[in-house]
């Protein structure tokens, strides 16, 4: 089959599994992976062992370990407990409970919980500690998704895993193999600034600065448990980024080098669960089972295995070979990547399905115009999670679900979709201003 016919079937493939996904609530992945063996066996030719091969355990493996590990600080309330601690600092200066919940998003997310605990945390914090307070429904809905997912973009976090394996894998046969980290801590920026510039919007457009004095319950002290867990995550941190950064700091140096890849966060993560198991600060049955997110697993590995049948098969190169044959510039490719990152992020995960399936069509493009891919990777990142605040996508539909008060609950659906059509907008133009190369 010649490829620019394999490209419709691809792109049916996908439209397909988002449409079965969303109108039978089947998980995303397992139509993408039905697909995948469809096209690579019985259009290409390919035998089934070189389908499964393109399952992408590398990702598969860090969300596993990572969410394992921080499961238990979510299921023995040590992640609740850091945030009703932070949220209570601030009770007499009410005016900045907004930037306190936005803090909260980041730690919790920066200490290793995914996206859906992060969203769920918030959720139920922002809306019964906010709402009360005067603090309008769209800047809580800015707050809860978009905060939420700040210090996961961190590298050694759940998504900035994601990005920098991603990365690295895409880039490994370029001229830019091995800068996976790189474009990790970049694109941890861009969201920051991203979210920082749509939060301010909402902050002064619905007057948040006015709202008064909030009656918050100090928080219970920590228990011995939560105490111990907490210090296990700080340790595990250290670990993680003092190397890294000794690394930035003091060039050339081997033991750095070496200690900087050696304390990697996923296996660093698989010691603090048998850490964490053997203190029994938890059940470990409940951390596999509950903590770990099987579902975005299959899904990521789903989409990953069409995406990676239909690169074999030469599709992404083509893709790629047409957007440089085209008169784009490549802020306006980076533009058009990230509100395409957008629009299927609709449906679906963001970072986890969305980023690796563009990832695929935007390197072979900047290798062929000759240009850094990290800025068009990091467009369809930030595209893509923009529009995670949609309710029909993973973080707007955990976000309402976890509203304490239905009528709240209720007006936001309408609300979700112009704010994920606000985000893509704003990550469009971002693109286009070149703010994702700095």
């Amino acid at each position: 089959m010649q490829v620019q016919t394999l490209l419709w079937v691809v792109l049916l493939a996908v439209a397909a599994s988002i449409v079965i996904s969303y109108f039978c609530k089947v998980n995303l992945g397992i139509p993408a992976l039905i697909f995948a063996y469809i096209i690579g066996v019985f259009i290409q030719g390919m035998k089934v062992k070189e389908v499964v091969a393109q399952w992408p355990t590398g990702v598969v493996f860090q969300l596993m370990t990572i969410t394992m590990f921080f499961s238990f600080a979510i299921f023995n309330g040590t992640l609740p407990k850091v945030a009703d601690n932070i949220i209570y600092r601030f009770r007499n200066n009410a005016k900045l409970i907004p930037f306190a919940l936005l803090l909260i998003g980041a730690v919790i997310g920066a200490l290793g919980a995914p996206p859906p605990a992060c969203n769920t945390i918030l959720a139920a914090l922002t809306f019964s500690i906010a709402i009360p307070a005067g603090l309008s429904p769209w800047l809580c809905a800015v707050i809860v998704v978009f905060g939420g997912s700040v210090g996961t973009f961190f590298p050694w976090a759940v998504q900035g895993a994601v990005v920098k394996s991603r990365t690295d894998d895409m880039l490994a046969d370029t001229a830019f193999a091995g800068m996976g980290e790189i474009a990790a801590y970049k694109t941890c920026l861009q969201w920051f600034i991203f979210t920082l510039m749509l939060f301010l919007i909402f902050f002064f457009v619905t007057k948040a600065f006015k709202i008064g004095k909030v009656e918050v319950k100090k928080p219970e002290p920590f228990t011995d448990a939560q105490k111990k867990n907490l210090v296990i995550i700080i340790v595990v941190a250290i670990l993680v980024i003092a190397p890294n950064l000794l690394k930035i700091c003091i060039k050339g140096n081997a033991a750095l080098n070496l200690l900087a890849s050696a304390f990697d966060i996923q296996m660093l993560a698989i010691i603090g669960t048998l850490v964490c198991t053997l203190m029994k600060l938890g059940s470990e049955r409940d951390a596999i089972v509950k903590g770990v997110p099987w579902n975005t697993i299959i899904m990521v590995g789903g989409v990953c295995t069409l995406m990676g049948v239909a690169s074999a098969a030469g599709v992404t190169q083509y893709i790629g070979d047409l957007l440089a044959a085209s008169t784009f510039s490549p802020t306006v490719a980076g533009a058009i990547l990230a509100l395409l990152g957008a629009f299927l992020s609709l449906f679906s995960g963001a970072i986890n399905a969305v980023f690796p399936m563009l990832g695929a069509i935007a390197v072979p493009y900047a290798t062929t115009m000759g240009i850094d891919p990290i800025p068009l990777l990091i467009a369809i990142a930030v595209g893509a999670s923009a529009t995670a605040i949609s309710p029909f996508s993973t973080g707007g539909a955990i976000m309402i679900a976890n509203v304490p008060d239905q009528k709240v609950a209720d007006g936001l659906f309408i609300k979700t979709i112009v704010l994920a059509a606000c985000g893509a907008a704003l990550s469009a133009l971002m693109a286009v201003s070149g703010i994702f190369s700095i």
